[in-house]
């Protein structure tokens, strides 16, 4: 039978070999350029367990009050003592075990408050939070103890990540058409210190802009002390070497791959009424890694089947996630037989997350199924159980916690 649970981000995982163990390849040289073929990933199938990647399972329950009730769209960072979240308007801190501590900051256009955040960032050796806000062109700091610090003014461009070193990267959605940069790197004086130039512009002589923003993607990650990223029409993942930015990997979609002429910004596509028609077949991919593996989910820009997809960076092998029907699927809960795993984000290099809702996990349908399944491990089913029979529908997300095997 299948079985889905409804995630929060409705949007990869961990290659492992028989003995659950992974093999670096020989003369694997994790710095060198590479390109994944998205094409031939599609046709190796394959059906992963959780007890194939993973010896145990931790559910982190966020405390659920009226001080801290989380958005749909929240989002996640985790630090060694404290769970923020990005709740829209105002940043939420929580303890690793998931007790709520504080609201730091607070809806409005005044000077500290947020109004609405683009983006957040976390540096934590400066015990320090960055909000770029949907509404000035600033950006926001605040201390761990809510505090807040300085406003930063920044250019107005779609997001900007704050990264150790006092420096910041630029991400342009380039939705004009005449944008010169899709990335930047600045300093802390403001000064660029390199860029990722556009190579597609257009003219746009309609007087309208119109662009399409699809949750699912996200152009940040941070793996092993450093910041990775791709445009959403841009096939190319980078990463900050110094002061510099440079190519780390390719993700080749080949016949999959949205022409850039057919994007719903540019005038002479259709605009948004063609864009439906014109998209069909394509897609767009995100990724992160953890443990020497890329997590990359993909989706239709029309289509809610989501394809997960595990790539080993040091053998250079990758596979699509099937479930039991033999559909693109997630990772098979054969531990708990609580639900099905597909991780959102990471926790630290070896460690990865899910959000799950309680309204879906104690629904009759799912709590009969779980106890139709046999589990590999019957103490932590029970234990998965019991959670359940003490969660509200109405209860904040719980954390899927998954630490890789090595």
């Amino acid at each position: 039978m299948k079985r889905t649970i409804l995630l929060l981000l409705p949007i990869i995982i961990f290659s492992c070999n028989r003995g659950g163990e992974q093999q670096q390849a020989p003369g694997y040289d994790s710095d060198k350029f590479f390109v994944i073929d998205y094409e031939s990933i599609l046709t190796i199938k394959s059906k992963v367990n959780l007890s194939q990647i993973t010896d145990d399972i931790e559910y982190i329950r966020l405390e659920t009050n009226d001080q801290c009730l989380l958005h749909p769209r929240a989002e996640y960072h985790f630090t060694d003592d404290f769970i923020f979240v990005d709740n829209s308007e105002y940043i939420l801190q929580f303890d690793r075990n998931g007790k709520f501590i504080k609201q730091i900051g607070k809806p409005g256009r005044g000077p500290g408050e947020i109004g609405l955040i683009r983006i957040m960032s976390v540096l934590d050796g400066q015990k320090q939070l960055v909000v770029q806000t949907n509404w000035a062109r600033k950006l926001y700091y605040f201390s761990y103890d809510g505090d807040f610090i300085k406003s930063v003014p920044v250019e107005d461009v779609r997001r900007i990540k704050a990264i150790p070193g006092d420096r910041l990267v630029y991400f342009d959605g380039c939705v004009y058409g005449f944008e010169d940069y899709m990335f930047a790197l600045l300093d802390a004086s403001g000064d660029t210190l390199d860029v990722v130039y556009n190579h597609f512009k257009w003219e746009n002589e309609t007087g309208f802009v119109g662009t399409v923003s699809y949750h699912l993607f996200v152009p940040f990650y941070f793996s092993k002390g450093r910041i990775s990223f791709k445009s959403m029409h841009n096939d190319t993942v980078y990463t900050v070497a110094g002061d510099s930015i440079k190519p780390e990997y390719l993700i080749d979609l080949g016949k999959y791959e949205l022409p850039q002429e057919y994007r719903v910004e540019v005038p002479s596509s259709g605009g948004f009424q063609e864009f439906a028609e014109r998209s069909k077949g394509y897609r767009f991919c995100s990724v992160f890694e953890a443990a020497e593996s890329l997590f990359i989910s993909s989706s239709d820009y029309q289509d809610d089947i989501q394809y997960n997809m595990i790539y080993f960076r040091p053998e250079g092998s990758g596979r699509l996630l099937v479930d039991n029907d033999n559909e693109p699927g997630q990772i098979i809960n054969d531990i708990d037989s609580g639900p099905d795993f597909w991780p959102l984000g990471v926790v630290n290099d070896s460690t990865v997350y899910m959000p799950v809702l309680p309204l879906h996990l104690i629904s009759k349908e799912n709590r009969d199924e779980i106890a139709l399944n046999q589990a590999l491990n019957p103490e932590k089913k029970a234990e998965f159980m019991d959670m359940l029979d003490h969660l509200d529908e109405n209860d904040n997300p719980i954390l899927m916690i998954v630490r890789l095997n090595k």
